[in-house]
């Protein structure tokens, strides 16, 4: 008979406990009891703190050691899922994203989804079996119930085994974004246009499940509203982002009767596509049609006219990205970086 010491059994043994109970039992998020076991440095109110070990303490919580190796075994690489990475838009902000990746040690590996959500998830699996220290989501997301879902599940392991991610534009979830302010631009660029005395403006952008395509709509429609200038949804065209795109939806918009004075394109590529369907209909800008974009890529300023345009700091954007992504002193807050309005030959006043 064993005579030792005796070996106490209770219910909690039942089962091991893990982290999601202490949280549970703590009312607060797994993320911040990952956040105070492991010391990460990351602000947490004092009251929080304590309650989280008080509850560790009282489930008797050992934390797997298995599973922290794994948060700390990082590769020195960050991802980047870009997704259509033949734009000159991306392109710039990639360039920012890799040079300073280069900068602080790291490798950056580019992923082109080609604007496909399946694509996506692919390669957040194959960043997540690669161990990437971070992934920079370039480009909006897709403003689905399915889409959200599954990002947010990406989200949540990455909360759990502390990989970052952030966004340069909106996700249609909770990310930390490094970006610009696309409802507030696309406001300031309508309300240029009315300044000039232009009352019926066209809009051309993405596909209307993009966010960036829904911010860029929002914010023309709210001048529009602030000029008590009734909302024409025959003016709107949702389609790409693409040369295509500008030169089907600017031919259908200039048979509308009366047709527009001025067209907002949601980049570059489609004001190439717009110029050239206005010039296919025999239509000069800007004398008969002023044009605005938002980008300000190289080409705009060599097209003819020189396009203006709403210069966004793309390069800068990737490269802070990166730079707060592997800082595990920054928080996981969202920066807007200004725009700056570039005046050029494609508008006229009326």
């Amino acid at each position: 008979m064993y005579k030792g010491k005796r070996f106490l059994y209770n219910e909690s043994m039942k089962k091991r406990v893990s982290i999601a109970d202490v949280a549970k039992l703590a009312g607060v998020s797994i993320s911040t009891v990952s956040r105070v076991i492991n010391d990460t440095g990351y602000p947490v109110s004092k009251d929080v703190q304590e309650r989280i070990l008080s509850a560790v303490k009282q489930l008797h919580y050992i934390p797997n050691l298995a599973a922290q190796r794994l948060r700390n075994d990082f590769n020195p690489v960050i991802g980047m899922i870009v997704r259509d990475i033949s734009e000159a838009y991306f392109g710039e902000i990639a360039k920012g994203a890799t040079e300073r990746a280069m900068d602080l040690g790291y490798l950056a590996f580019v992923c082109n989804t080609g604007r496909k959500p399946a694509n996506e998830m692919q390669f957040h699996e194959l960043l997540w079996k690669n161990r990437v220290r971070g992934i920079l989501l370039v480009g909006g997301g897709i403003d689905t119930p399915e889409y959200r879902q599954l990002l947010e599940q990406q989200m949540e392991r990455c909360r759990r085994f502390d990989l970052r991610i952030f966004a340069n534009a909106p996700q249609g979830i909770d990310i930390p974004t490094v970006s610009v302010d696309f409802v507030a631009m696309t406001r300031t660029i309508t309300n240029y246009l009315l300044g000039k005395g232009h009352r019926s403006i066209g809009f051309i952008t993405g596909d209307r499940v993009v966010t960036t395509s829904r911010d860029h709509v929002q914010g023309y429609r709210d001048a529009l509203r602030n000029h008590t200038l009734g909302e024409n949804e025959s003016l709107v065209r949702f389609d790409s982002f693409s040369e295509h795109g500008g030169y089907v939806n600017c031919q259908d918009l200039m048979r509308q009767n009366p047709r527009p004075t001025a067209i907002i394109c949601g980049c570059d590529p489609i004001a190439v596509g717009v110029l050239h369907a206005l010039h296919d209909e025999g239509l000069e800008v800007p004398g008969d049609v002023s044009l605005i974009s938002i980008g300000d890529t190289p080409i705009a300023a060599h097209l003819q006219p020189a396009l203006t345009c709403m210069r966004v700091p793309r390069y800068e954007m990737g490269a802070r990205a990166v730079e707060k992504m592997l800082d595990p002193k920054a928080d996981n807050t969202s920066e807007y970086f200004p725009v700056e309005f570039i005046e050029r030959a494609s508008v006229r006043d009326l």
